[in-house]
């Protein structure tokens, strides 16, 4: 219950992290896109203020220069013509003083102020000059151009460049506002990121020692698992020892009295036969117990042929499958070596062989297909029949002690075979699987980490195994 609580805690917290990072990266997003807008507005709005000013500035010059050739103008056409070029010159000036002032920064209304009166002297200069060479007075009207209007002209140029210097410093002061704004929000994001890191480290570093403390019950459950397995697997094996050596005996003894002729009652003969029959079958049950017990455990480390381990079985099977009408096809690749005992890989042959010709005498056709091949570094043992099949809950429960399917009830059998067959491939780094169909048969596939021999090696193995089969047969 605590580690629940604890893992949910947990998960609070790494998902409480993850929503601040991705709240400091929307932050920060979202102010580096707002400081960029800002910054490109600044920019652009001071560069028309510094266009307008220009444009003020050349005006300023269009209307000394217009001044002068109005003087200059030999008749009416010409001074007509210069007349309306101030009045387009002034026309520009006016729309571009309106524009300038809109948005005008508070620093420069004062230099601003003073722009403007400069502009409508120059204008009323050059109005009065303009007075004076219209009534053929050239050398005032060139008095006037010379003494008043251009020096005017330069003020304001002079107040023009002032104005622009005040907008590009404003424009920077506002730029770096900007930019101080940016680097405080980055900072408080560095902050929240650094703090939610450390958070995060926190939070593994917790969860860490939670999995460790986890791992390691799970190592001390399984510890005490497996001792109590042994422990049942040898308590099994014991009580199954101790069953056979009485059940022996009174096999024996039943034996004995039926065929004696102590007993004529054809019934009491019988029942006799019965308990015989029971007593042969409960001995059976014992030693397959026994065989599973010891199914568990790994043989020694021997290297074997899977497939004349398989091929010694099937020569046992083939009067047993002839009388039950079962063909057996044989698809044996040879010299396949395995790390199993040879005697355990016979019983697991004998086990699913018998269990296939079993389940398919009396089926039209009856056929078994045995295989032993290598699949890259798999050496392969695949039993298949067309029997009666199995369903999925019967599939389930196949490798279960002491399971039997309903529908194979009436067949003689104690539920130990696969159960054992399992461990005996499993406790030599094996697998097996099964596939089955009702009506069109099943497939068992055993697989075993293939050994693969040298040459040299190969034929010390076959040396080896006759010297070990001579000296057993000169034992016995």
């Amino acid at each position: 219950m605590n580690s629940r609580i604890s893992i949910g805690g947990f998960l609070a917290s790494f998902l409480f992290v993850v929503a601040l990072l991705a709240a400091v990266a929307a932050y920060t997003l979202s102010g580096e896109l707002r400081t960029k807008r800002e910054m490109d507005a600044l920019v652009s709005r001071a560069l028309d203020r510094d266009a307008l000013m220009s444009l003020i500035r050349v005006d300023a010059l269009k209307l000394e220069s217009a001044v002068a050739a109005h003087i200059q103008a030999t008749d009416d056409e010409e001074r007509n013509e210069a007349d309306n070029r101030m009045e387009s010159i002034l026309t520009d000036i006016r729309l571009a003083s309106e524009e300038y002032t809109q948005g005008m920064p508070i620093t420069e209304k004062e230099t601003w102020s003073e722009f403007m009166g400069t502009s409508q002297a120059l204008a009323a200069q050059a109005t009065r000059a303009v007075n004076f060479s219209n009534r053929k007075e050239a050398e005032r009207a060139r008095k006037l151009l010379v003494s008043r209007i251009r020096p005017v002209s330069a003020t304001l140029d002079g107040l023009a460049e002032k104005l622009s210097q005040d907008n590009a410093e404003e424009t920077t002061r506002l730029m770096r506002k900007l930019q101080d704004l940016r680097l405080r929000s980055m900072y408080a994001g560095a902050m929240v990121a650094g703090l939610a890191i450390v958070l995060s480290l926190l939070v593994a570093w917790k969860v860490t020692g939670l999995l460790r403390r986890q791992q390691a019950t799970i190592r001390e459950q399984l510890g005490e698992l497996n001792r109590r397995n042994t422990e049942l697997d040898s308590f099994a094996s014991r009580v199954a020892h101790d069953l056979v050596s009485p059940i022996s005996p009174l096999k024996g003894y039943l034996t004995l009295i039926r065929r004696s002729n102590s007993i004529a009652d054809p019934e009491a003969r019988e029942m006799l036969t019965l308990a015989e029959r029971s007593a042969a079958r409960m001995a059976e049950l014992i030693e397959a117990l026994l065989r599973f017990c010891r199914s568990g455990t790994p043989g020694e480390p021997t290297v074997s042929e899977l497939d004349t381990a398989v091929s010694t079985i099937l020569l046992e099977l083939d009067q047993v499958a002839a009388k039950e009408q079962v063909a057996i096809d044989r698809k044996l690749e040879l010299g396949i070596h395995v790390s199993c005992p040879q005697q355990l890989l016979q019983s697991i042959a004998q086990n699913l062989v018998s269990n296939a010709v079993k389940y398919t005498a009396g089926r039209p056709d009856a056929k078994v297909t045995v295989r032993v091949e290598r699949q890259a570094k798999e050496a392969v043992l695949e039993v298949q029949d067309n029997g009666r099949g199995m369903n999925e809950e019967s599939l389930r429960g196949l490798f279960r002690p002491f399971f039997r399917a309903p529908e194979v009830h009436l067949i003689p059998g104690h539920g130990l075979g696969l159960a054992t067959t399992k461990r005996l491939v499993e406790a030599h780094g094996g697998s097996i699987s099964v596939e089955s169909q009702v009506g069109y048969g099943s497939r068992f596939t055993v697989r075993f980490p293939l050994v693969v021999f040298h040459p040299m090696a190969r034929q010390e193995a076959r040396v080896r195994a006759i010297q070990k089969s001579a000296l057993s047969a000169g034992s016995q």
